[in-house]
């Protein structure tokens, strides 16, 4: 009986973070949405995960815009999104003082407060109250800034839909402005619709037989 032959198993996957990142986030305001109870912690890190796939998005774009982006990869993500909307040419009218900006401000600071998460004491503002409706006040919870952002999905679907405004204006002028250059920005778009699975991901196998063995 002959020997099996030997084979030898190849893989190469190219990996899209933003996407995967986006997904995710989707993924878990999904599953917060449908089920509310205990919600908070998916919202949250529904959150988190949109601020995240918005640095490795702009990281990405920064890449092919810019030949020394390994230099300007430790800038803040805020100042990554100037330089990159100044050079791409997308413009904001309405300033950081209306969305999608505002949103974009707060979304970065909440990701920064979480990141660098500190010790912090609440004290309430003693309020009077009658010997007869004082209950509600009473036991009123006493919350961080960063926790009444995600007691609903409210501000997790804002953050999504914002930072899909901004990143979707500049990938727009970024295949406007790269056409014809070898620094084109070609890639999946992460904005696909909400599925139950994972992130779709580009992945190239083979199967090689070695012969004589």
């Amino acid at each position: 009986m002959s020997k099996p032959r030997k084979v030898v198993v190849t893989k190469q996957r190219t990996v899209h973070t933003y996407a995967e990142l986006w997904h995710a986030s989707d993924c878990l305001l999904a599953a917060g949405i449908e089920n509310p109870e205990g919600s908070t912690f998916q919202f949250l890190s529904s959150a988190i995960l949109t601020a995240f796939a918005f640095e490795s998005y702009l990281n990405h774009v920064g890449l092919a815009t810019f030949t020394c982006w390994e230099q300007l990869d430790r800038l803040p993500p805020w100042s990554k999104m100037e330089l990159l909307c100044e050079e791409l040419g997308v413009a904001f009218p309405d300033g950081i003082g209306a969305r999608p900006l505002q949103t974009i401000a707060k979304l970065l600071n909440f990701r920064n407060t979480i990141a660098h998460g500190r010790l912090q004491e609440i004290k309430a503002k003693p309020i009077m109250r009658t010997t007869e409706n004082y209950y509600s006040a009473y036991h009123e919870e006493l919350l961080t800034d960063w926790e009444r952002l995600v007691q609903t999905d409210k501000f997790a679907k804002r953050a999504r839909e914002d930072v899909r405004d901004v990143l979707q204006r500049s990938e727009q002028r970024g295949r406007e402005s790269f056409i014809g250059r070898s620094g084109a920005i070609k890639t999946p778009h992460p904005f696909y619709p909400r599925q139950k699975t994972r992130a779709p991901h580009l992945m190239r196998s083979s199967l090689i037989i070695v012969r004589g063995h």
